[in-house]
Formats: structure tokens, C-alpha cells, sequence
């Protein structure tokens, strides 16, 4: 019996994937595009959490530690963590997403347009910024995994194709809604906006719901623009979301900015913003 069971392990250790971690599961999706099923992916943050306030939980530092790449994407929770784990984490490269990408700062009062609040992270709902993240993880999938060098290779190409297609299939959505504004209740889509030539109005103030000063601000701005609707994160239905759209007569339409089927979800959420700046 111990003989089998010597043998059953050593079977499974034989065919056991190789396992990276990520962040937030749009990452999750342009490893896979590119890796197919060569690797296993954990992802850090489980769906509906919020990225901001996540903290880990033991089997959560386990898979990380079991991993061969952890592909952070400059959240809080990283910087706070990943020194917390250092000792846990000296097997596991640590190789952020973004190399490449000069980060915005963090847009909180698009209606003063002076107020910032550190490095906003959100590069991952650009497609064409996207493009900058597939190479940083085909790269070091490369270096980590030299036999799947050909096969990665070309799945980065096949991927890169359709983040083109894809970034054209939202330029044609906005095409004549060029400088509009569009108004979201967490500011995650400021360089969504700025590839496409939009203005986000954030209603979110440092991480908090806003004054009835800022209030005010934003109302003025609701009517100047002809604002039709809020976008919300998925689940998000708080009381001054409810309040907004009763008082100023908006739609409320979840946007999903941590999207697992991304080219579907993100096209998907351009056709919703487009609808309402029509």
C-alpha cells in the first residue's frame, strides 16, 4: 500500500502544472491567452472583492509561495503586502504587469480638476495599454519556462491581433463622442477615457462618498453635459448612488472594471458608456 501510494504521488507530481499568481482576474485572462494551459493561474482577489481594502488570508500566502511568478498591477495591497510576505516569497519572481506604462495620476475631482490622489492603476481597461502588459508576461513566462518559448511566442502575436481589433471595435463606438462626459461612481476608467477621448467624472473622493459641496459641483456639471446615466462597479448600490439617480434622473448601469472575459466584458461595457452619450 505504501509502494502505490509513493507512486500515485509521484504520478501527479509528474503531471502537475506549473502555477503563477495574479493580482485581479483581467490578468488571470491575458496570462491564459497567452500560456493556453500550460501553467495553472491563481488569482489573488477573489471575484466581488474589493482591490482596494483586500487583505490575504493564509491559503491565499500559500498559493502564492507555491507559485513560480506573482504579476502584481500596482494595487495598495501589493506594497503593503508583498513586504509583509518577503520572507515567504523567495522562490517566487515578483514582475509587475505594467514595466512600460507611465501611470496617471489618480483622477478623484474631475469637476475641480486639481485634486489627485496617488498613481491610478487601472491601465488594464485601455486595450492598447493591454498590449504592454501580454509582452511584460510573455516575456517572463519565456524566462521562466524556455521549452514554451515558440508557443508562447506566437499566442502573444495571436493575442496582440485581437486587442488591435478590439481597440477598434470601441474607437467606432465613440467616434462622434469625442470630449463627452460620462459620469462613474469609482474613478476606474480614466484611461479608458483618455484613449478615447472622453472625460470621466468621478463621484468617489479618496476612497470616500462625497460632500454635499462636491454634491453640488456635480450636479451643476450633470445638467451643463446632459448626463444620462451613473456607472457603478458590479454590486455597487449604495445610498448615494440611489439618491443621484432619483434626484438628477439617471440610469444606473453596472461597469465591470476587473472583467474575466475581457475582451467580451470591456467591449461589452464601451457599448453601455456609448449608449448614453448619444
Amino acid at each position: 500500500m505504501r509502494v502505490l501510494f509513493l507512486c500515485l504521488i509521484s504520478f501527479f507530481s509528474l503531471y502537475a502544472k506549473n502555477l503563477v499568481s495574479v493580482s485581479i482576474a483581467p490578468q488571470a485572462y491575458f496570462v491564459k491567452q497567452i500560456a493556453k494551459d500550460t501553467l495553472d493561474v491563481n488569482i489573488v482577489i477573489p471575484p466581488n472583492a474589493n482591490e482596494h481594502t483586500f487583505e490575504f488570508k493564509p491559503s491565499g500566502i500559500l498559493k502564492l509561495e507555491k507559485s513560480d511568478i506573482y504579476f502584481t498591477a500596482n494595487l495598495e495591497f501589493e506594497k503593503i503586502w508583498i513586504l509583509k510576505l518577503k520572507d515567504n516569497l523567495k522562490n517566487t519572481q515578483i514582475i509587475s504587469t505594467q514595466n512600460g506604462i507611465k501611470l496617471m495620476p489618480l483622477q478623484e475631482h474631475a469637476h475641480d480638476g486639481h485634486h489627485h490622489h496617488g498613481d491610478d492603476p487601472h491601465t488594464w481597461l485601455d486595450p492598447v495599454l493591454v498590449k504592454t502588459h501580454a509582452k511584460n508576461i510573455a516575456l517572463a513566462l519565456i524566462e521562466q519556462y524556455p521549452e514554451n518559448k515558440a508557443f508562447y511566442e506566437q499566442n502573444l502575436k495571436d493575442f496582440l491581433k485581437e486587442l488591435d481589433t478590439l481597440n477598434l471595435q470601441i474607437q467606432a463606438l465613440f467616434e462622434h463622442s469625442k470630449g463627452k462626459y460620462f459620469l462613474v461612481y469609482h474613478p476606474s476608467w480614466g484611461y479608458f477615457a483618455k484613449r478615447y477621448h472622453l472625460n470621466q467624472i468621478p463621484v468617489e473622493i479618496e476612497g470616500k462618498e462625497p460632500k454635499p459641496k462636491d454634491l453640488a459641483k456635480l450636479a451643476k456639471l450633470i445638467q451643463k453635459e446632459h448626463i444620462k446615466a451613473i456607472f457603478v462597479p458590479k454590486g455597487a448600490n449604495n445610498n448615494t448612488i440611489k439618491a443621484m439617480a432619483n434626484n438628477y434622473g439617471l440610469q444606473i448601469i453596472e461597469l465591470d472594471h476587473l472583467p474575466s472575459d475581457y475582451n467580451n466584458a470591456l467591449l461589452s461595457d464601451a457599448k453601455n458608456i456609448a449608449s448614453m452619450l448619444q
